[in-house]
């Protein structure tokens, strides 16, 4: 591996310098021309070998050297060609050594600026990787001042968020204190309405009570004057003729307040007399135009859907009515 100084990393983490390829062994020339001579004798060991041999091979024919020696010349034309050859071969083989030793320069030429541009080269990368590692450097400084202040702002405003935290926490605080007084001065008017109410509920027994005991004197004052009852029920929303002369609707009712709105059909008149908000137990009178005597509409409850009642007239069952001379509000 190389960092960026172009130093080789070897595999204990130290950094190595790359190894340069090895020279090319060149020989020295006295070598070579030892080297030449002894294949030219080999050459010449082999050719009398060769020569031996075919001597021997050529025993049975020695026989005949007295008339190959005349033949001689010829021969010796052949091994002075031969010699020539080999000299041929000789200047070809010192030819292909000077060659050789050529190339052996080039190569070692070829070393020489090949190491020199590694090592230029070697420069070059570790002046680059210095660049890159100040380069490097510094864009790690920025960041980290960029990132140091960014961090100095996230604290600032944590801190910010940390006080509004607890400013909410406060007025939270002060909101449940509120919300617990308001609480409790709504538990004590709950209390406060539910004894109001408890005390109008006695007042209206009490009322009911009193309205009873004025119902049974007037019961017994009716006896007394002899007159008649006409009891009655009605439904909401609808009518009842009661007597000849006199009929009674009802278009409402208030439980609460115990109060009832509708009308009465006078006869022979054709005369309406009209209750609004008529209370329980607050007789409407009314006189007839004949007789001159008193009538009473009382009614007694009031239900959701149902009023009922009862209409009190003179004893002999006076024949006409005229318009209601008091109503109870």
């Amino acid at each position: 591996m190389y960092d960026l100084r172009g130093n080789t990393e070897s595999p204990t983490g130290k950094a190595e310098r790359p190894e340069l390829p090895k020279p090319f062994v060149r020989h020295e020339p006295e070598e070579y021309e030892e080297k030449n001579h002894a294949k030219y004798w080999v050459a010449v060991a082999v050719l009398a070998l060769a020569i031996a041999g075919l001597g021997w091979y050529c025993y049975p024919t020695l026989k005949q050297v007295p008339g190959m020696l005349a033949k001689f010349p010829a021969l010796q034309s052949s091994l002075e060609t031969m010699n020539a050859r080999l000299s041929g071969a000789e200047g070809q083989i010192k030819a292909w050594g000077s060659e050789q030793q050529q190339l052996q320069d080039d190569f070692a030429k070829a070393e020489k600026s090949m190491a020199v541009r590694v090592e230029g080269a070697r420069r070059q990368m570790q002046g680059l990787g210095d660049k890159i590692y100040q380069r490097v450097h510094g864009e790690v400084v920025a960041q980290k001042q960029v990132t140091d202040i960014e961090l100095a702002r996230l604290r600032s405003a944590g801190e910010a968020d940390r006080a509004s935290v607890e400013k909410l926490q406060t007025e939270l605080a002060t909101l449940r204190e509120e919300s617990a007084k308001q609480a409790e001065q709504l538990r004590n008017v709950k209390g406060e309405m539910e004894r109001d109410g408890a005390n109008r509920d006695q007042q209206l027994v009490s009322l009911n009570d009193q309205v009873g005991r004025e119902s049974h004197d007037l019961e017994g004052l009716n006896q007394k004057l002899a007159v008649k009852r006409v009891d009655f029920e009605i439904t909401r929303n609808h009518s009842q003729q009661l007597t000849e002369e006199l009929s009674l609707g009802i278009t409402g009712t208030d439980i609460s307040h115990r109060r009832v709105t509708g009308w009465m059909w006078v006869m022979p008149d054709r005369r309406t007399i009209w209750l609004h908000r008529q209370g329980a137990q607050q007789p409407v009178v009314f006189y007839g135009t004949k007789d001159g005597k008193r009538r009473e509409l009382v009614i007694t409850n009031v239900a959701k859907n149902s009023v009922t009642g009862y209409v009190l007239l003179p004893g002999d069952g006076g024949t006409t009515a005229t318009t209601a001379l008091s109503k109870g509000d």
